[in-house]
């Protein structure tokens, strides 16, 4: 693949994450003030999280996807294999997160 769609691919991930945090703050209104977020902790009060906190959905899948981008271009052209593999991670941890991010939000629409 050549460095042309690994950047359009991670620019469509960029755009994504940044679409997030514009519909957390278009949807900040609609929601409830705090959200289920931190699944991975005991049940109640302790899992939900601020609008602020949900952030780190959108910050995270930003944050994946310019480490793997700048990985990816420090790599020898004859590495390509290691520069799909961080390009699938780059598009894998985004849709994961995504769906999260979605599923959480048609909890409360």
């Amino acid at each position: 693949m050549s460095n042309k769609l690994h950047f359009w691919i991670g620019s469509a991930i960029l755009i994504l994450s940044l679409s997030i945090v514009l519909i957390i703050i278009t949807a900040f209104k609609f929601l409830p003030p705090r959200l289920p977020l931190f699944y991975s902790l005991s049940w109640g009060e302790i899992q939900l999280a601020t609008h602020q906190q949900f952030l780190i959905l959108p910050a995270s899948i930003g944050i994946v996807a310019i480490l793997n981008l700048l990985l990816a271009w420090q790599l020898h052209p004859s590495q390509s294999f290691f520069k799909k593999l961080l390009l699938l991670s780059s598009v894998t941890a985004g849709l994961i997160l995504t769906i999260a991010f979605t599923k959480i939000v048609l909890i409360f629409v």
